[in-house]
């Protein structure tokens, strides 16, 4: 989506997602506005194993300030809003 829907999504109180698969691992992404601040969750784990949270080799909550750092956060970690679907 474009920064402005992704933006725009937020300010809503929509949730915006990444989901995706790479070789044996998949993961989400979530981006949604809370009381003020946003609130970024990744997780990751091996192909099929969602329902096992002990696998997950990557599980954060992150939660940022401004639509900024969320942006920045993306950035740093070779994310866009291009790649999240509403």
């Amino acid at each position: 989506m474009s920064p402005e829907t992704f933006r725009n999504r937020l300010e809503d109180g929509r949730c915006n997602n990444y989901l995706y698969k790479m070789i044996g691992r998949e993961g989400l992404v979530s981006v949604w506005k809370h009381q003020g601040s946003y609130v970024l969750t990744w997780e990751e784990c091996p192909n099929g194993q969602q329902s096992d949270e002990a696998s997950y080799t990557r599980d954060e909550r992150h939660l940022l300030a401004s639509l900024d750092e969320v942006i920045r956060f993306l950035t740093e970690n070779r994310l866009t809003p291009a790649v999240f679907r509403p």
